[in-house]
């Protein structure tokens, strides 16, 4: 059984815990296997107490058979200027477990995301991705286009990242 619900404070550990997790296995030789070994569930937890607590940030998390396996993360846009700076909102972050992978999780989490920002009055959308990362495609399902690209750093390396764009969410609600 599935549910997506809106995150709560006592979600904070499960969303460090697979934010950790599928960091491990998502970008398993594309990040520094040193980099991937440092992350710790304690510390991302405090992360995630600290923006569960925030405002204009949406998370929602997928359960299943109630134990949180994915999770969602967005709100304003970030960019500042520029081209990009034009959209309204960001999704900063989404993570499935391996296993909760390819059963439409990901889909239904946007779905909600998206619900929220619409809400909110947010009608465009960004999302960074690392250009190695094969579920990029999943954006590019969901009908955005790539808007830019960035080379940023993690763990010592530099990495390719690319920006799709959504100008009108109107299309995935």
């Amino acid at each position: 059984m599935m549910n997506i619900r809106k995150a709560t404070l006592e979600d904070a550990k499960a969303i460090a815990s697979v934010h950790v997790e599928s960091w491990k296995t998502t970008y398993k030789g594309i990040v520094p296997s040193a980099y991937l070994q440092e992350l710790k569930v304690a510390e991302k937890e405090e992360l995630w107490k600290r923006i569960l607590q925030q405002d204009h940030h949406h998370i929602f998390v997928a359960e299943e058979y109630g134990t949180v396996c994915g999770f969602i993360s967005g709100g304003n846009n970030r960019v500042k200027e520029g081209t990009l700076a034009e959209y309204e909102g960001e999704l900063y972050a989404i993570y499935l477990l391996k296993e909760a992978q390819r059963k439409g999780y990901g889909k239904k989490l946007v779905s909600a995301f998206i619900k929220d920002l619409w809400n909110d009055g947010i009608r465009s959308l960004i999302v960074w991705v690392l250009n190695d990362n094969p579920s990029k495609h999943f954006y590019e399902r969901l009908g955005a286009a790539v808007v830019g690209e960035e080379t940023i750093e993690i763990g010592g390396k530099a990495l390719k990242e690319i920006c799709y764009g959504w100008k009108e969410l109107e299309q995935l609600l």
